[in-house]
């Protein structure tokens, strides 16, 4: 599978999980403002009733943003909250690899035992946890068919369940994150007062773990590569003051 079909079912996930949040939202009675798909310049918006729907440049990840003020988003039960955060990691751990499966069982003539399906996909990130941070999207798909419906849908799930093992992380910017900070809000008063500031820790926390591996072979060629790095370093710096431009009451943003 090319790299272009491996970034094109990445981004198909990504939206899949920002609706995840986009439903539990909708059970929860929480009102979504602004829902994005990327990072960086729009390249295309509209609304969808009251929510207005964002394309950007850099489509690694999204967003949803609650309406109204942080203190007004606070005022939402707890378990509200957690349950809009939490919505989209079931999307993306259970439902939609699930949903592939099942798809993938009538497709190739199989009985709808979803377990063992389950457990295959998941086993490579129980086996090698490590790499399977470290390696990202280079070792998918790990499971191939003959029919290439079957092959593209089973690569679906397998990155759908990456992008939510990665999103349940205990990082501020990232759900696993969020979801901490959301459980433990009250024992730390601070919490909310810093929300902005722990977000952006979490994003370079984050921004870290993710280029990495990347400047580990940039600075082995710097001779070669180092106009890359400048560009990487001004999209970066780009995308960091369009979504923290460090005003007070920053909006509070479920990735």
């Amino acid at each position: 599978m090319s790299f272009y079909e491996i970034i094109l079912i990445l981004v198909l996930a990504t939206v899949i999980h920002e609706i995840g949040h986009l439903l539990g939202a909708k059970i929860v009675g929480i009102r979504i403002k602004e829902a994005a798909l990327g990072f960086g310049p729009i390249l295309y918006e509209f609304k969808l009733r009251t929510t207005k729907i964002k394309i950007c440049w850099i489509l690694l990840g999204g967003y949803v943003m609650p309406g109204g003020t942080d203190e007004e988003f606070f005022s939402y039960p707890k378990i509200h909250r957690i349950i809009l955060t939490a919505s989209g990691l079931i999307m993306s751990i259970f439902v939609l690899p699930l949903f592939s499966l099942i798809l993938i069982n009538l497709i190739e003539g199989k009985s709808l035992n979803l377990i063992p399906g389950f457990i295959t996909i998941l086993q490579v990130f129980l086996n090698h946890p490590f790499e399977y941070f470290y390696a990202g999207l280079t070792i998918f798909p790990t499971i191939t068919y003959s029919d290439d419906i079957s092959s593209y849908l089973s690569c679906l799930a397998e990155i759908s369940l990456f992008l939510g093992i990665v999103n349940a992380l205990p990082i501020p910017i990232l759900d696993g994150g969020q979801i901490l900070l959301t459980i433990f809000e009250n024992k730390i008063p601070r919490i909310k007062d810093n929300y902005a500031l722990i977000n952006i820790i979490g994003y370079i926390i984050l921004s870290t773990i993710i280029l990495f591996p990347m400047f580990e072979v940039f600075f082995h060629n710097i001779k070669t590569t180092f106009p890359i790095i400048l560009f990487i370093l001004f999209i970066l710096y780009r995308v960091f003051k369009i979504n923290y431009p460090f005003k007070k009451n920053n909006k509070t943003k479920t990735r």
